[in-house]
């Protein structure tokens, strides 16, 4: 397929608007970093029939290392999977970052606020809280006493993870790419007293950031070249 000057221009802005997608998300990867339980996103070129590319955002779902806290109410997925919560307008979001804490009404809520499933209590008299490896969640009134179930901490998985779509906020929401979701029924990876990494590697990031940037000049200088030649060509028909 052959192409005129103006048709190579466009073809050249929209492969830079895609680079500039890139970019923006290597540069987010990198911010977070230190993000618990971040999944870095990728930003994958398909080249199109006409030479233009156009990009598509990918999750990397590999899970990230685990590090021990000692908080009881950090817990960390040590195999596939999201926590479903739910935010205060009802949506439905998933998460791995499991740095969770108490609101007022003495539910088990994420670091926005978000209620932790459907909704779990946790007695904020109790002397010690336990959660099992299934997710199950139990109060003890006091150290020796039996102890007392106050719900489940659910897992659930996609059949395409990668499809789902950031949200912000270091969670995500299901779309028709993701696919279905399932419950995870007896998970024995749901672990107490620690937290999850990102995944995202520091030092491929941040060359990925150095070669797009590297990229995006290459791609401008093109540009202004063929602008130029587009100009000349003008130029010399009207004189």
């Amino acid at each position: 397929m052959t192409h005129n000057i103006q048709g190579i221009v466009t073809i050249v802005q929209g492969n830079m608007l895609s680079q500039y997608d890139r970019l923006a998300y290597a540069t987010q990867n990198v911010a977070n970093i230190n993000t618990t339980g971040y999944k870095a996103v990728r930003f994958e070129d398909i080249i199109d029939a006409d030479g233009s590319v156009h990009g598509v955002e990918r999750i990397d779902n590999r899970v990230g290392d685990y590090e021990l806290t000692k908080n009881p109410l950090d817990v960390a997925l040590t195999g596939a999977g999201y926590f479903p919560v739910t935010t205060q307008t009802g949506e439905i979001r998933y998460t791995r970052d499991g740095a969770f804490t108490v609101n007022k009404d003495g539910m088990l809520v994420t670091k926005l606020g978000d209620l932790v499933g459907s909704g779990i209590y946790i007695d904020g008299t109790a002397e010690k809280i336990e959660i099992r490896n299934n997710g199950d969640v139990y109060t003890y009134k006091k150290l020796m006493d039996e102890p007392e179930y106050t719900g489940t901490i659910p897992v659930v998985v996609f059949e395409n993870p990668e499809g789902l779509s950031d949200a912000g906020g270091n969670e995500f929401v299901a779309t028709e790419e993701s696919g279905k979701m399932k419950l995870v029924e007896n998970p024995d990876y749901v672990k107490q007293y620690g937290l999850e990494h990102s995944n995202a590697d520091p030092m491929n990031e941040i060359y990925k950031v150095a070669r797009i940037n590297a990229s995006l000049l290459a791609s401008a200088s093109l540009e202004k070249a063929i602008r130029e030649m587009y100009d000349t060509v003008i130029q010399d028909i009207t004189t």
